[in-house]
């Protein structure tokens, strides 16, 4: 296992394969899809795609698949995050207020992640088959500090982790890798993580007891109208002068 200081956001790739240049990684990915034969299993009986046609598949694959790993590694603890009863706390005080600031302690604490990308084959516009890729990461933080601004997880301070990631293509296991980071300032997390994805904004002051009266001013009728209403029915059932019958 290797430690680094974390200065900047880390990625999934550079965890799993050392740089963030996706040529390392949709190697491998297309290696190990050639080597198990996975595309070339979905696409047997597909003469034209045989060969170097083939291995054009498999790299356009295993680019797919490399997109998922430039997230920030930070970024798939965001489920669990948001489930950490001091960080929503902190981000329903700041939602509303965009110079607020809050900085949370967090207990010593582990995320486990899974993302499992698909990438479906189509062959003529007809499905073929697909690949599935499964990133399992599981973070353990120690000593770390939270700032949360605007309902927003925006960076981490002091303290350190350790991130371990297992990347498999079709249950076959490409790469299994831990590294320890050390946090000695601040590090930002991109745009934030946001802790109140499934909640709704609460409404601007006053907005809910002005849009109750405005409802209820619709349902209530404007002055005399209930009395005029009734005397029109009332008039509506008396007969004309003149036509009562003997």
């Amino acid at each position: 296992m290797t430690t680094a200081t974390l200065t900047d956001p880390a990625t999934a790739r550079v965890l799993l394969f050392g740089t963030d240049t996706p040529g390392n990684a949709v190697d491998a990915l297309a290696g190990s899809l050639h080597g198990q034969g996975t595309v070339g299993t979905l696409l047997h009986g597909v003469p034209r795609l045989t060969g170097a046609a083939g291995r054009a598949v498999e790299r356009e694959v295993a680019t797919a698949l490399d997109r998922q790993l430039g997230r920030d590694l930070f970024g798939f603890a965001a489920a669990g995050w948001s489930r950490y009863a001091a960080l929503t706390a902190a981000a329903r005080r700041t939602r509303g207020d965009a110079s607020s600031e809050e900085v949370v302690a967090l207990a010593d604490h582990r995320i486990t992640s899974t993302c499992s990308p698909r990438v479906d084959l189509l062959v003529d516009g007809a499905p073929v088959g697909s690949v599935r890729m499964e990133l399992t990461l599981v973070i353990e933080l120690a000593g770390i500090v939270a700032v949360v601004r605007q309902a927003r997880l925006v960076a981490l301070r002091a303290g350190s982790c350790t991130v371990t990631g297992t990347l498999t293509v079709d249950r076959e296991k490409i790469v299994q890798r831990s590294r320890r980071y050390d946090l000695p300032g601040a590090v930002g997390l991109r745009n934030g993580i946001p802790l109140l994805a499934d909640e709704a904004d609460p409404p601007a002051a006053g907005v809910g007891r002005e849009a109750r009266a405005g409802a209820e001013t619709e349902r209530l009728p404007r002055a005399g109208e209930s009395a005029v209403a009734r005397a029109r029915a009332e008039t509506a059932r008396l007969p004309r002068t003149g036509h009562r019958g003997a």
